[in-house]
């Protein structure tokens, strides 16, 4: 038992070795990996407006386009009553757009063709933080965490 006791502490030791200097930037909190020890495992939990592996991607709004039965972005996701636009960002892992509409509606994208609308135009208070805005009748609120 007691050599148990030290093997695990060491294995505890070497876990949480991933996380120290923390490498996550901009607030993020780095959090070991649970797989077999492997001292390069780790992820991060960003902050709000951050994503990427170390936190260093800016995730932003750029704005409220309008929709159509063609649809903007081709990827729907099922609706969520915890909708947000971080919530719908990190549901659409790997693509580098993403987009609320009215209210519940989250949608992904590799490319973005449409057209600009008024943000007043996307009205919608998000169900998962009200105090954003999800899109609205036809209209999507769309979020990047490219840089361009």
């Amino acid at each position: 038992m007691f050599v148990y006791a030290i093997i695990s502490s060491f294995i505890v030791a070497i876990v949480a070795a991933n996380c120290v200097p923390n490498p996550c930037q901009n607030g993020g909190t780095c959090f070991p990996s649970h797989e077999p020890i492997d001292t390069a495992k780790f992820s991060c939990k960003c902050t709000s407006g951050w994503d990427g592996r170390f936190c260093t991607i800016p995730f932003r709004s750029i704005g409220c386009y309008k929709d159509s039965l063609a649809r903007i972005m081709t990827v729907r996701l099922p609706d969520s009553n915890s909708n947000s636009p971080l919530e719908c960002a990190a549901r659409c892992h790997g693509y580098p757009y993403s987009g609320t509409q009215f209210g519940i509606e989250c949608f992904c994208g590799d490319c973005l063709n449409a057209t600009k609308s008024p943000d007043s135009e996307c009205n919608m208070a998000c169900p998962g933080d009200n105090s954003k805005k999800c899109g609205g009748n036809w209209r999507m609120s769309v979020h990047s965490n490219r840089e361009t």
